[in-house]
């Protein structure tokens, strides 16, 4: 069962969200999900030995990324996707500094956000098409990645960027799933970072 928190300062959305999760079908079968809560910002809070939900659902407003500290100190287990309407590249990577690790627009990708739950918790990052490309279009412009990261951390470190799992990072470059691993740990010491969320910021500055 893949538990999930709604954390939304608009009620008819959190409404919306609630009614494609719990009627989504993946191939006529249905996906085993359950709603934790759905809060405004106001209301976020943790009862101690409260269930942890496996996925939260963030919309970010006017720009305000000083949620998610809050967010991340309450839930550190949590994988966080951001679902809103803010679609500034500089908001994007803040966001994945501060420990998001998907990225949707509402009004294109309602639509993905099951499967975009899915991807996060298969080790993947999910990015709405248009901030994908933004992301990639800046991803490596600058020369000064291709000194510090040798030819096949980089192939990695971008098909992280691209929101590929590490399984799917093995299999585009016929490695195996350790050997990803193992890269993705170079990576982050030699960047000196510690999250996929970071690296996609770090890499798309």
């Amino acid at each position: 069962m893949i538990k999930v928190g709604i954390i939304d300062n608009n009620a008819h959305t959190r409404e919306a969200i609630k009614r494609i999760l719990v009627t989504h079908t993946l191939g006529g079968t249905a996906i085993p999900i359950t709603i934790l809560f759905d809060l405004e910002y106001c209301n976020l809070t943790r009862e101690e030995k409260s269930p942890v939900p496996d996925v939260l659902l963030l919309d970010i407003e006017h720009q305000d990324t000083l949620i998610m500290e809050k967010v991340k100190k309450l839930f550190p287990m949590s994988e966080v996707i951001i679902l809103t309407n803010l679609s500034d590249v500089k908001i994007v990577r803040k966001c994945f500094r501060n420990g998001a690790v998907s990225y949707l627009l509402k009004d294109t990708c309602m639509q993905d956000l099951v499967h975009a739950i899915l991807i996060t918790l298969n080790q993947g990052s999910f990015i709405s098409p248009t901030i994908n490309r933004a992301l990639i279009n800046q991803a490596f412009s600058s020369k000064k990645y291709e000194d510090l990261l040798t030819a096949r951390e980089l192939q990695v470190a971008n098909g992280i960027v691209e929101g590929l799992s590490y399984k799917l990072i093995a299999e585009e470059y016929k490695i195996s799933l350790d050997t990803v691993r193992i890269y993705i740990k170079r990576v982050y010491r030699k960047l000196n970072i510690n999250s996929k969320g970071e690296l996609i910021a770090q890499l798309s500055m």
